[in-house]
């Protein structure tokens, strides 16, 4: 099925010609399979969209099992396959993803927030919940993922040194990360975020309870659909308002995901934190003595020489969350068995390549 078949509204969703290749390599045959996205999930069903109307709907049992193997699930944002000749209907596919954002359990495992996000929102209040440590972190896994960050600091009339803030969270993000200082309740917000939702694209809100998500939400929605709570006098915590992951669509052909707050965010190990957050480290091991430098107490290190005290803790604080993380029982096993599954493909190729000698 090509993309000029599909109903028009499907687009605004977030179809893309990817989507349209990869749902014509299945090869379906006929008309009883159609493309759908999770905008919701529940702990036994989905409600997906199919660009005109929504449905609840479960997997197959083959699907929910072939998932399971690979110790994946469906996540919001996901494109999938009905199929409508099952009564009821049912996910019978689930097309792979241009992105995927995973944050760590307590117990190793990881846990899907999104799928096919293209930018992420990343709220922090300007009053008690300011917190640069935790800013790095969201950094790093949404740049792990492959997506956008754009920071959004609110309730700037909590805050008395505002341009201190913002210069700060600019000097941390970096030059290519956008900032912006806003009060949602007040502030043009459609307009502070036109450049980063295009049609077609989809954006996802993540930050602490009572940060002010829902509230931006509701004003780039131009409608109130999600309530809002005041966050607790005295140490700013806020209150869950949203409890379960949404896509809604925005005026103007984007969409966005609204998330329940994550006050920790674990990392999950798939990160690379010269790369995805301390570019600045990244710079400066160049200039160090030693190639294979560690950044601790080697002579001539240009890392320790050039990076503040509180941000080469924070950065050795992350290596080595990442470093213990890649010792354990559990990530070892996963990359046992993806190198299974690379060296099973690779035996696939090879007998497919002999067959047409």
């Amino acid at each position: 099925m090509s993309s000029n078949r599909l109903p028009p509204a499907l687009a605004a969703l977030g179809w893309t010609e990817r989507c349209s290749r990869e749902f014509a390599a299945l090869d379906l045959r006929g008309d009883a399979f159609a493309p759908a996205r999770v905008v919701e999930q529940h702990r036994h069903h989905f409600v997906v969209h199919d660009g005109l109307e929504t449905a609840s709907v479960a997997m197959n049992p083959a699907l929910l099992q072939s998932l399971r193997q690979q110790d994946d699930g469906l996540s919001v944002g996901d494109w999938v396959v009905l199929d409508r000749s099952s009564d009821p209907q049912r996910i019978a596919h689930c097309l792979p993803r241009s992105s995927l954002l995973v944050r760590g359990m307590a117990d190793g495992s990881r846990q899907r927030i999104v799928a096919n996000a293209d930018c992420a929102l990343l709220v922090m209040g300007l009053d008690g919940d300011y917190s640069p440590n935790r800013l790095e972190r969201y950094l790093l896994t949404v740049r792990s993922a492959g997506l956008m960050p754009v920071v959004l600091l609110t309730k700037p009339d909590r805050c008395e040194d505002v341009d201190v803030r913002i210069e700060e969270t600019q000097r941390l993000a970096g030059p290519a990360t956008p900032v912006h200082a806003l009060d949602p309740r007040h502030d043009d917000v459609p307009g502070r975020l036109a450049p980063y939702r295009s049609p077609g694209t989809t954006l996802v809100l993540l930050g602490s309870s009572g940060v002010g998500k829902s509230t931006c939400m509701n004003a780039l929605l131009g409608v109130s659909v999600q309530k809002t709570q005041a966050t607790r006098e005295g140490d700013d915590t806020g209150k869950h308002t949203t409890t379960v992951r949404s896509l809604r669509q925005l005026p103007g052909g984007a969409c966005l995901i609204d998330t329940p707050g994550l006050r920790e965010l674990r990392l999950a190990g798939r990160e690379s934190v010269e790369k995805d957050a301390f570019d600045d480290v990244a710079a400066l091991a160049a200039q160090c003595r030693y190639s294979d430098c560690t950044h601790e107490r080697e002579p001539g290190c240009a890392v320790v020489a050039g990076l503040p005290a509180e941000r080469l803790a924070s950065y050795r604080k992350l290596r080595d969350e990442l470093t213990a993380l890649a010792r354990s029982p559990r990530q070892m096993a996963e990359r046992k068995q993806q190198d299974k599954q690379v060296h099973q493909a690779q035996k696939r190729f090879r007998r497919e390549h002999d067959k047409r000698r």
